[in-house]
């Protein structure tokens, strides 16, 4: 009996330290950032963001401007010029409103589409990374409480990206 048990023991133990030699983890953001694609998606994201942000800021300021006239001019109109006045600004108001939401949805919709073909994009590369590595578990470093700094595979995933994008 005592022979079993010492066999079934070894062969756990055996399992065990294969199992966590394949197990390593990654720095999804740290790849999305320094990667050459991922580098390629945010700045084309960030102009966007940029142009984005700009416009709303211009939309803004003519509100701004608007409204200021309309108290510049409270004393001196009727007030049925006034109350014309005041709705007209409203309306832009809620045209502005409902302007700035569609941008921001469709900035949104936009990242997560260029997020999702960047990562089917190096999906098969870093499934070539691990065949070569005998790597069987990638873990996001973000659900990791701690571990080991011998098993974050970033930088090397991420030259590996690199240099497997240029030669495609």
């Amino acid at each position: 009996m005592k022979k079993y048990f010492f066999i079934i023991l070894i062969f756990f133990i055996t399992y065990s330290s294969h199992a966590k030699d394949g197990i390593y983890y990654l720095d999804v953001n740290l790849l999305l950032n320094n990667s050459n694609s991922g580098k390629k998606i945010i700045n084309k994201l960030k102009k966007i963001n940029d142009k984005n942000i700009l416009e709303i800021e211009n939309y803004e300021n003519d509100l701004k401007n608007q409204e200021n006239e309309i108290n510049k001019l409270k004393n001196i109109i009727t007030e049925k010029e006034l109350n014309e006045k005041i709705e007209d600004l409203k309306k832009k108001i809620k045209i502005y409103k409902e302007k700035k939401d569609e941008i921001f949805k469709n900035y949104n919709d936009l990242k997560n589409q260029e997020l999702e073909t960047f990562f089917k994009k190096i999906t098969p590369i870093i499934e070539e990374y691990m065949k070569m590595n005998s790597i069987t578990l990638i873990i996001e470093k973000k659900n990791i409480f701690i571990a080991n700094a011998n098993y974050d595979i970033s930088e090397k995933l991420i030259n590996f990206l690199n240099e497997k994008q240029k030669n495609d």
